[in-house]
Formats: structure tokens, C-alpha cells, sequence
């Protein structure tokens, strides 16, 4: 496959957070820190990348450092601005403040981004820059001095924006972190550089438990869905909002459960697997990434949601290669639609072994409302020097209709704890020549297939095309006879249809004591010759098979096909079934027929059960009645 383009930027502190820019997909911003307090000279601070150069190296273009008294930034997203965005920043206050019953945690910031002069060159005028405007407090106050020393803000999300509709609002879903029982979810509307409280649309305790992911789909104007999940549960909350009147629409219920980790089996050692990450694959499918129990592995599970109040079910697993232990995080990109509304959903993993795994995942459209299974796109390892924090795909948004359409382009950006971001930048081809096709990430090699499976098509069609036409104006062939070599010809005159040949196999028999023995040609294997002589009828079926070893053929055999059972002990004294054999007999049988290419463990020792034995060293005489020799 073509390998994308990479480009790498360094900051001066560990990375916790990262979020693309809706408005302008090139755009990724970072945040972290060294935490509250700290003396090691390490800062907190956000920083801002521009990728669409997709230059080696990247340098911000704008950056904040924030206060050392205050905590890192832990989680990040955006809202649209006509200059830039306004990102939502996760910050604890200072630990004195927080103490003190006082924790503005969650803060805003405007980022203007760079601006161009008709000549493709830098405005000047209006230079890029992060500025700080507002912080509040939205989770509920803790009680317990540990929860107010360790709490803080380990979530942010926002619902999509919806495409081609300039008016339509988000909203947001924040979550809590180390509250001791006080952990909670909060959902508010993402209208203002300065949310309030009056805001919040809805508070979910979670007690001790905590949300691992959250993630929101809008299917109709107004109608949200937020999806979050515990180690072991996911829960979806339905939200209907009306941004004018500040109100919701109906009646807030309690969020449902839709899905739990089902326990191992009794006698099992393993425990059950966590959920990590959760994300929407569509309006009626999520996406779960699930560490299992102990480091032992990774899963991809995708899960149905009905509309009616049950619990939902998982109808595809995916399962990591066995370097991978435990996963880090997860992200996906949805690529744009049809008519019939198909798309491809581009998946990114980040494991701890520092390898990012992509995957696609195709969905059907609406009427079939289905997905294909999971197709690996790449593996990369060795991202980062250290342990990988956060991976983010860039959103997608399509081009505008145009008869010379644009390079189209995904991003993935991952940062680590050692201060490194590194964006991989894939190229997006249509799926079809037809103007405003949708977009999929594919392999060179799956490209090479489907040219190639098209025209081999082509090749097919026009050869039946060609027959059909010289059927009509030269029947006799003489036309044909004279453009072909004779080789050809000769060569075409001896190929038979398939039903030709297994006629051929079935009249090709020898007869000896009465009994009907195919050509050694027409099998090699036990389960051939037991097909073929108990599939010709009820007098067939009583046939019986005996295998002989000659120690001075080496590791050849030879097989008798007597009338009954009954023949084969009057003939072979010596010869016994599957179940009379001794252990060791057994196993050197076993041996034997795989030497001799006539059995494979995978066929397991049902076929064996219904076959007599020679002893080792037994004559091979009688060769007229062998089916064959190897």
C-alpha cells in the first residue's frame, strides 16, 4: 500500500488531550502538562499545528502556557468560530482552591487560526494566536477532602456538528474523575464561550463507578443520544433539546442500560473484560473497544441498539494480533455517504506495545442498516519512543460538487508522554469513477484487485459477446479453425465441462470378487474412498475398507475393499477396528496415514471409526483388490 505521510512536532510537556478542528480538519490542538504545583520546570499548555503543509516537521503556530498553580489539561474539544474555535479545556484549579471547595475546571479558549492573503501567503493583520476567556465550575461540589484533592475532569465531548446545516447547535457531555462516590455526568448545552449553569440539561450520578468514554450522535434535529461506558457497562442516555427556549423537550428519563460484560463460565480463570473506549458507528450502532482480563488481548465488538427498551447485542468481534495486550485508546472517522446512505468508517487503535492499528468497516446503507466485518487497513509500530496517551482522527467533510474535484485526506494524529506528536496523513479515493462518488481509504493492493477483477470482467463479457456472434454467422467453426493455431484447437478439443470429469471418475471402476473399486486416480485420501464407495446405493453402503502396512515400502499403504465387515475378519484374522486398537497402536496409525498423505488431524478419528486395521508388517498381496498405492 502507499505509505502515508508522516510529520512529527515536539512540545515541551507530556500530552494528555488532542482535538481536530471541525471548520478546518488540518488544525489539531494539543494540551497537557506537568500538573499543579509542579517545580520540575515542566508547563502546562495548549498548542496549535498547522498539517495541511504535511511538512516533516511541524512548529506551532500558536501556543499558551498556563499557570503552574493550576492543574495539566486532561481532555479537549471544539466549537466553530468564523475566525476559529472556541475549545473546552478540562483544568483543575489550584490544589489550595480546590480545597477550599472551589474548582473552575472547566475553562475556555479562543484560537484565531492562520489567514491568507490572495497570493497564498500569511495575513499578517490578523495573526494566529490562543487567548484565555472563561473557566467555571459545572460538576457538583464533592464533600470528602481526598475527592476535592483528586477529583477532576477526565471528559469532554460534543455532539457532531450536522453537515450542511450552519444553525444547528451542540451539545456537550462532561464527566468526573477520582470523586470517590461523587463521580458524575454532566450534559449541557455547547452554545457560548462561557457556558452556565442555567445551561446544564442533565446530571447522572455515577457513584464510584466511573465513565471510561463518552460519545453523542444526533439522529434527528435536536434528538441526541449520549453513550457512555463503565468497565463493564454501557449506558445511553436520549436527549431531546430545544435551544431556543433553554428547555428539553420531554420528560428527562433515567439513562438505559444496553449492554454488560457477560461473566466467564464458573470453572474459568479469566475475569471479565473493561471497556475503554465507546463510539458511534450510527444511530442505531456502537463501537466498543474491550481489554480483556489480565493483559491477555484486545477486541473490537460492535453492538446493535434496538429502539425498543431491551438490551442491545453484539454482532461482530474483531480480535487485535496477539502483540497486542491492552489498548490505549481508540478513535474513528465516518467518510461521507451516497444516495442510499453507505459510507466507510475509518478506525484508529493505539496499543501499548506503541503500535497504532487502523481498520475499516463498511456500512450497508439505511434500508439494510447493517455493517460488513472489520477489514485491517496497517499496522505501524514504534510510533513514539514512550507510551502512546491519546490518538484522534480528523472529521471528514465532503468536498463540494466540483468537475475537478480535489485530493481528498484523513488524518491521524498520536501523542505520547514523551512530548511527541506524530500525524499520518492518508489519501482518500473515490469508490467509483461517477462524479461526487463517496470516499473510502483503501490498500494499493485492494485497488490492484478490483482493476483487475474488472477486467477480467470485461475479458469475460466480450469473449461471451464474441462466441455468441460467431455462433450466428459461422456455426461450422471454419472461420474460428482458421485464426486459432492448431494447438489451440487441439488443446480446446480435449477440455471437458466439470460434470464430465466426475462421470468419467464414476464409470472408471474395476471389478474384482464383485466389488466395484474406483481407479487409484479418482482419490488419495480415506474420506474419497469412503465416499465414493457408500454414495452408490444400499448395496454399496455394506462395503467395508481394511488398510495394510508394509514395513519394507516405508511409510506405504495399501487399501482392500471387501463386500461386509464380515469378509474382512474371515479373510484378516488379524485386522482390527478403531475402537479394539491399544493406545500406541492408535497413535502409530495415525502417524502412518499422515505419512501417507490419507488423513489429517483436522478430519478428527470419526472417519477412522468405520475402517479395519491391519497389523504393521502385514502382507500387501492382493494388489487387484488395492484402490490404490502411495
Amino acid at each position: 500500500m502507499s505509505p502515508p505521510s508522516v510529520s512529527k512536532a515536539s512540545v515541551k510537556y507530556p500530552i494528555f488531550a488532542a482535538t481536530w478542528s471541525y471548520n478546518n480538519p488540518a488544525i489539531l490542538t494539543v494540551g497537557g502538562g506537568g500538573g499543579a504545583g509542579n517545580r520540575s520546570g515542566v508547563p502546562n499548555a495548549i498548542s496549535c499545528f498547522d498539517t495541511s503543509s504535511r511538512a516533516p516537521t511541524l512548529e506551532p503556530f500558536a501556543e499558551i502556557e498556563l499557570s503552574r498553580d493550576d492543574d495539566s489539561v486532561t481532555c479537549l474539544s471544539n466549537l466553530a468560530t468564523k475566525d476559529g474555535s472556541i475549545l473546552y479545556a478540562g483544568i483543575n484549579s489550584s490544589e489550595a482552591e480546590r480545597l477550599k471547595g472551589k474548582n473552575e475546571h472547566f475553562r475556555a479558549f479562543e484560537v484565531f487560526y492562520p489567514k491568507k492573503t490572495a497570493n497564498d501567503a500569511r495575513d499578517t493583520k490578523t495573526p494566529e494566536r490562543i487567548q484565555f476567556v472563561s473557566k467555571i465550575g459545572l460538576l457538583s461540589p464533592v464533600s470528602s477532602e481526598s475527592a476535592k484533592k483528586d477529583g477532576y475532569q477526565r471528559l469532554i465531548r460534543l455532539s457532531p456538528p450536522r453537515l450542511g446545516q450552519s444553525g444547528a447547535k451542540r451539545i456537550a457531555a462532561l464527566s468526573s474523575s477520582l470523586a470517590e462516590s461523587q463521580n458524575e455526568l454532566v450534559i449541557l448545552a455547547a452554545v457560548s464561550n462561557k457556558p452556565l449553569p442555567s445551561e446544564v440539561i442533565q446530571r447522572v450520578g455515577l457513584g464510584e463507578k466511573e465513565a471510561n468514554d463518552i460519545d453523542i450522535v444526533e439522529p434527528e434535529l435536536g434528538q441526541f443520544s449520549v453513550a457512555y461506558c463503565l468497565d463493564q457497562e454501557v449506558f445511553v442516555q436520549n436527549v431531546g433539546y430545544d435551544f431556543d427556549r433553554k428547555k428539553v423537550k420531554n420528560k428527562l428519563e433515567a439513562p438505559r442500560k444496553k449492554y454488560a460484560v457477560p461473566y466467564p463460565d464458573t470453572f474459568e480463570k479469566a475475569g471479565r473484560s473493561r471497556i475503554r473506549c465507546i463510539r458511534w458507528l450510527s444511530s442505531n450502532h456502537c463501537l466498543l473497544l474491550a481489554n480483556s482480563a489480565n493483559r491477555t488481548g484486545v477486541e473490537l465488538l460492535v453492538l446493535h441498539l434496538y429502539n425498543s427498551e431491551g438490551m442491545g447485542s453484539i454482532i461482530t468481534r474483531k480480535r487485535l494480533p496477539g502483540h497486542v495486550k491492552q489498548a490505549v485508546d481508540m478513535d474513528i472517522s465516518r467518510l461521507d455517504a451516497d444516495e442510499n446512505g453507505a459510507y466507510q468508517v475509518v478506525i484508529a487503535i493505539a496499543a501499548q506495545d506503541v503500535s497504532l492499528h487502523l481498520y475499516t468497516i463498511e456500512y450497508r446503507g439505511n434500508l439494510r442498516d447493517s455493517f460488513s466485518g472489520f477489514t485491517s487497513y496497517a499496522v505501524y509500530r514504534d510510533v513514539h519512543p514512550v507510551q502512546m496517551t491519546k490518538i484522534a482522527l480528523s472529521p471528514f467533510s465532503p468536498p463540494e460538487p466540483s468537475s475537478k474535484p480535489r485530493p481528498q485526506y484523513l488524518r491521524l494524529a498520536s501523542a505520547s508522554l514523551g512530548n511527541t506528536v506524530t500525524v499520518d496523513t492518508f489519501r482518500l479515493h473515490p469508490l467509483s469513477s461517477r462524479p461526487n462518488s463517496r470516499h473510502v481509504l483503501t490498500s494499493e493492493r485492494y485497488e490492484k484487485f478490483i482493476k483487475t477483477a474488472q477486467y477480467l470482467a470485461g475479458a469475460f463479457i466480450a469473449l461471451m459477446l464474441a462466441l455468441m456472434f460467431q455462433s450466428l454467422i459461422d456455426p461450422e467453426g471454419n472461420l474460428t479453425k482458421s485464426i486459432l493455431p492448431k494447438s489451440i484447437q487441439n488443446a480446446a478439443g480435449r477440455l471437458q465441462a466439470p460434470g464430465g470429469i466426475v462421470d468419467e471418475v464414476h464409470r472408471a471402476k474395476l471389478s474384482t470378487d464383485g466389488v466395484e473399486i474406483p481407479v487409484a486416480k479418482a482419490a488419495h485420501r480415506l474420506r474419497d474412498l469412503l465416499h465414493l464407495h457408500h454414495s452408490d446405493g444400499e448395496e454399496a453402503s455394506q462395503k467395508a475398507l481394511v488398510i495394510h502396512h508394509d514395513p519394507e515400502l516405508g511409510s506405504s499403504l495399501s487399501t482392500e475393499v471387501h463386500a461386509s465387515s464380515e469378509d474382512i475378519i474371515k479373510k484378516h484374522t488379524d485386522a482390527k477396528t478403531w475402537e479394539e486398537l491399544s493406545q500406541a497402536e492408535r497413535k502409530r496409525w495415525k502417524d502412518k496415514l499422515i505419512d501417507a498423505g490419507m488423513w489429517t488431524v483436522e478430519e478428527g478419528e470419526t472417519i477412522l471409526k468405520s475402517i479395519f486395521f491391519g497389523q504393521v508388517g502385514g502382507l500387501v498381496g492382493q494388489v487387484a483388490q488395492g484402490v490404490m498405492h502411495g
